[in-house]
């Protein structure tokens, strides 16, 4: 049964009144309530109503609740109370009056020593007592701390917020936030090691992000900036960390050296605990008081306590804040950069990446991690149990890359290209351009699926390469912006994982233009193979036993350059192979003959003979699955 859409004025469980909406993301609404028994006002989370019958969603929303309440610390928001209703599931959070710290930058443009040591110090109490637990926070940015107006104590606080892409790094079953594989945060404060998954992350990881929220807080910039995330990520992996004073902020020598340590690329250079890096800070701010006043001078503290005040004494409660809660814990959003907000009186411009409003970013590749009884990644596996192995995006973890590569995707194979000749289109004259319409997966499916880079290249090049640089030259001319860039200065990174709306626009542009009938992407499938893809399935092209190890071994690769997809290969009772991709819903017909055409090309190589794959259900875009005979 689909859940209610959650509305001011509607009661949630018979407990909670809903108000105002005051927030809103990838995965749900937040609502400022009100406990009808209690009078107590509160913060809500809802999924969103299409999302909510989804159980494993559901997992990744309570999964908040949960690491909260096995911290337990003041530092961090409360959760009161979760459940699921009409309206879905939901989290009940404790109403906070204040600021969050990246509204307060965008107004003051930096903040004095004391209060940036008031604030960092409370966040690293509050990531010390959630490393002792075995929670490690991984999204550390401004809009994630918030300066709270406590009432019942007349001062200001510090709260961290939004444990929602937190690791439990001692958790006896997969995270439900790590089950596609790719590395959530927000690029600008990502650790070297998050970016490139090249090792597994522990506390330091969110001791070099705190590092860079105190160099934001003094000097009212982040250390790593570039014009995109990628590049972003890339300076943040190899770029040397730039000090204070190249930003124009003297400040102690001692507290430089604090936040160069913060900043070492290799974790074992960093503190070792947050709590050490909090008493360190204290040695710049040692006066609790000052760094109070301080705090209190960042939300106007002699403002609120006066309306508290007069409230009080009006027996009536306090007046809603501006401002009470970040958007709701994400899911993921587009490699890009969207239009910077507005910061009037900051010296740099902030873009949304870390406005309230951001998704986090999903950076790391995925591996397929086999599932009980699936074959050895690095030998030639034998007959699976039952005839079948399955790779599902659920069962995916951080690929382990050498270091961040440049971004220029894979060396082409030419001579592998020219055998695959036979599966060019020929697509030499192109039609007049056609108006872009957005493709139906985005609208329905927003910033919700990603795909490799590596799919981008493969595509982007086996067009041009059939159907010429001109027509290659129109379709990006037609694209977003937010996408166009990145086809424009040949910046896309195999390895990074990026919105699938990104895939979807391209391939239906270039439809429009040039190939004119979705089926043709089928041979552009194939040409991949022998081109930009030929380093990626390369381990997949020695020769095998038999097809359906072929496949087995394909598999491997395949499921990896998406974030959506179950594949399962068997057995047909006439004896052919069969291919099956379920919880594909989110690929375009244009997509689906793709992988078709890839998988067929990656099995004749394979198999060294002529091989033939026959659709038999799923030849429909935006349908539950996908499958295939294979002979």
């Amino acid at each position: 049964m689909a859940s209610r859409t959650p509305a001011p004025g509607a009661i949630v469980d018979n407990k909670y009144r809903l108000a105002e909406r005051i927030g809103g993301g990838g995965m749900g609404h937040v609502f400022r309530a009100e406990n009808v028994l209690a009078g107590r006002a509160v913060a809500i989370k809802f999924l969103h109503p299409e999302l909510s019958e989804n159980t494993e969603l559901a997992q990744r929303f309570f999964q908040e609740a949960q690491a909260v309440n096995r911290i337990r610390h003041p530092n961090i928001v409360d959760v009161i109370d979760a459940g699921v209703g009409e309206m879905g599931p939901y989290i009940v959070m404790e109403h906070l009056e204040g600021e969050g710290v990246g509204s307060a930058l965008q107004r003051l443009g930096r903040f004095d020593v004391d209060a940036s040591v008031a604030t960092c110090i409370p966040v690293l109490e509050a990531l010390d007592a959630a490393h002792r637990v075995g929670i490690i926070h991984r999204d550390l940015k401004p809009e994630n701390v918030f300066v709270a107006f406590d009432v019942s104590r007349g001062q200001a606080v510090v709260r961290l917020l939004d444990f929602g892409i937190a690791k439990v790094l001692d958790s006896s079953g997969p995270s439900p936030r790590t089950r596609t594989g790719v590395v959530f945060g927000t690029p600008d404060y990502l650790s070297p090691e998050q970016a490139t998954g090249d090792a597994p992350i522990d506390g330091r990881s969110d001791l070099f992000a705190v590092g860079v929220l105190l160099y934001e807080l003094l000097t009212g910039t982040r250390p790593f900036r570039a014009p995109t995330a990628v590049a972003t990520a890339f300076r943040v992996v190899h770029a040397e960390a730039p000090t204070l004073a190249a930003a124009g902020v003297h400040v102690d020598p001692r507290l430089e050296a604090v936040v160069a340590k913060l900043l070492q690329k290799d974790p074992m250079k960093r503190y070792a605990t947050a709590g050490e890096v909090a008493r360190e800070l204290e040695r710049f701010s040692s006066d609790p008081m000052k760094r109070s006043m301080a705090l209190g001078r960042i939300i106007n503290l002699p403002r609120r306590v006066a309306q508290a005040s007069v409230a009080q004494s009006q027996g009536a409660p306090p007046p809603p804040p501006a401002t009470i809660l970040p958007e709701p814990d994400r899911i993921s959003t587009p490699l890009r950069e969207p239009p910077p907000a507005p910061a009037p009186i900051r010296p740099s411009v902030r873009t949304s990446f870390s406005d309230p409003g951001a998704p986090s970013i999903p950076y790391a590749p995925t591996r397929v991690v086999p599932s009980m009884g699936s074959p050895n990644r690095t030998s030639d596996p034998g007959p699976p149990p039952r005839g079948d192995y399955i790779a599902s995006s659920r069962n995916v973890e951080p690929l382990v890359p050498p270091a961040m590569p440049k971004p220029l995707g894979v060396a082409r194979n030419t001579a592998s290209s020219a055998s695959s000749s036979s599966a060019s289109v020929n697509s030499s004259s192109a039609g007049p351009p056609s108006r872009y319409v957005q493709p139906r997966a985005a609208s329905r499916f927003p910033g919700m699926y990603q795909v490799r880079g590596a799919v981008l290249r493969a595509v982007d090049k086996a067009l041009t390469e059939d159907a010429g640089p001109r027509v290659r030259e129109q379709v990006v001319a037609q694209l977003p912006q937010r996408y166009a860039e990145d086809f424009l200065n040949d910046s896309i990174n195999a390895l990074v994982a990026y919105d699938l709306e990104a895939l979807d626009a391209y391939m239906e542009i270039a439809t429009a233009i040039s190939l004119h009938e979705p089926s043709r992407w089928r041979a552009l499938g194939r040409l991949a193979i022998g081109g930009e893809l030929h380093n990626t399935v390369r381990s997949v092209l020695r020769p095998a036993p038999d097809l359906q190890i072929a496949i087995r071994r394909g598999i491997s690769i395949w499921s990896r350059l998406f974030s959506f997809g179950a594949w399962k290969v068997g057995a047909s009772q006439s004896g052919k192979v069969v291919l099956q991709i379920a919880e594909f819903e989110p690929a375009s017909l244009a997509l689906r003959l793709w992988v078709v055409g890839m998988v067929e090309e990656t099995a004749r190589r394979a198999a060294s003979f002529d091989v033939r794959v026959a659709i038999t259900a799923g030849e429909v875009g935006f349908t539950p699955e996908l499958t295939c005979e294979i002979a």
